[in-house]
């Protein structure tokens, strides 16, 4: 079994999904919340479910979990899963992923 941790700018970008969830539907702003993490929290016994990130041309070494519109980057480090960015697939990711 692996441990999630969150990277400061990953939990900033769960903040930043919560705000823009909640000005448009308050009521169901933080269910999504819970349930993206509940969706993260599969990496713990599955931490190859995502995609390698050479395949979406990030030079990086990550995978990536997809939820519905987000991007979830992460890494697999021995018994952890550090979680990297949470991003909108509709944004340029790819420049962000390789800048971090």
């Amino acid at each position: 079994m692996h441990n999630i941790k969150y990277s400061k700018i990953a939990k900033d970008d769960l903040f930043n999904i919560f705000d823009i969830i909640y000005d448009d539907k308050p009521s169901i702003a933080i269910e999504y919340i819970f349930k993206l993490e509940e969706y993260i929290e599969l990496l713990e016994s599955n931490p190859k479910m995502g995609i390698e990130c050479k395949y979406k041309n990030i030079n990086k070494d990550c995978r990536i979990l997809i939820y519905e519109n987000y991007l979830i980057f992460y890494k697999i480090n021995n018994n952890d899963i550090n979680i990297i960015r949470i991003l909108n697939s509709r944004i340029n990711y790819t420049k962000l992923i390789n800048q971090s």
